[in-house]
């Protein structure tokens, strides 16, 4: 199976909480990573500019990561600190995906 690469856009609430966000993802835990890691994102980053959050990752199936993790125990603890400082769609962060327009390996 082929790797595929997938971006997608999120937006913090307000300046106040960048540095809690940044925070946050500084000192992940591992159980978190390994929630990631079963649930198939590979290469995963997070970059920001200004409020808003650029997210890429590659996987086997990008869209059947998001299922998995949100069936991993640990992401309910860990969205409860993140989920409160983005803007959101009912209880889960607003999430734009993007479309790649070029690659180079």
């Amino acid at each position: 199976m082929c790797m595929y690469r997938y971006a997608f856009m999120m937006r913090l609430k307000d300046t106040s909480v960048i540095e809690e966000y940044e925070q946050l993802h500084e000192d992940i835990g591992k159980e978190v990573l390994e929630a990631h890691q079963r649930a198939g994102f590979r290469n995963y980053s997070i970059y920001r500019h200004g409020l808003d959050l650029f997210a890429y990752f590659e996987s086997e199936d990008p869209e059947g990561c998001f299922t998995r993790i949100a069936q991993e125990p640990i992401m309910k603890e860990w969205w409860a600190k993140t989920n409160p400082l983005m803007e959101t769609d009912g209880n889960k962060p607003r999430f734009i995906p993007i479309r790649e327009v070029f690659h180079m390996d």
